[in-house]
């Protein structure tokens, strides 16, 4: 199961402080300032603000689409099972996933408590990709992991996943929702299961 320290991961991360001023979005084609506007963006537009909590989810959602590509990740996370299933349900499984994203990452950034991300270095990652090394440093002194996968896109480099203290979160994602599958009747299965916990994360919105 993913635990609450990963999912804290994403959300801590926003609260980068510093780095490299964005200039005609030229960040989109560097992969550590695309990391660093990605928090930027974070905590100026969503956790610096006075909002209510729907309107921080909603604001977080166009942030993640902009900077994630969300259905290539639902693509990797669905894999196998894609083929065998309809378009239809190939569909509602990519519209359930980005809620499920989206709801349950928004809720962890009431965790933020003014950690910091520290972005290091970057490498190549296949002929259009790269990984990005950080580190998120606590108030305590204490600090963990984070890599960011990347992939060129047509607009610039898009996060395909988040690996925190060695954990892929895009794997992860992948075995459970295997597991659901397999022990609760095929796609019709998981996506009751998804739509359950979509309306559970909706209703703790308020």
């Amino acid at each position: 199961m993913i635990s609450r320290r990963h999912f804290a991961g994403l959300s801590l991360a926003i609260g980068i402080v510093g780095g490299r001023p964005a200039g005609a979005q030229e960040w989109r084609n560097s992969p550590n300032q695309l990391i660093e506007q990605f928090a930027q963006l974070g905590i100026k537009d969503i956790l610096g603000v006075a909002i209510s909590r729907r309107e921080k989810t909603d604001r977080f959602r166009v942030l993640f689409k902009d900077f994630f590509d969300i259905p290539s990740i639902g693509r990797f996370v669905l894999g196998r099972f894609a083929r065998a299933a309809s378009a239809e349900d190939n569909q509602k499984f990519s519209t359930l996933f980005e809620d499920v994203i989206v709801y349950t990452w928004s809720r962890r950034f009431a965790e933020y408590k003014g950690q910091t991300l520290k972005v290091k270095d970057s490498t190549p990652d296949g002929e259009d990709g790269a990984v990005v090394n950080s580190d998120i440093l606590g108030n305590d002194g204490q600090s963990f992991a984070v890599s960011w996968r990347l992939r060129k896109r047509e607009t610039g480099f898009r996060v395909v996943d988040v690996i925190i203290e060695g954990v892929s979160m895009a794997i992860t994602y992948r075995q459970e929702y295997a597991t659901v599958i397999q022990q609760s009747g095929g796609m019709a299965g998981l996506l009751d299961q998804m739509q359950k916990q979509v309306d559970d994360l909706k209703a703790k919105v308020g």
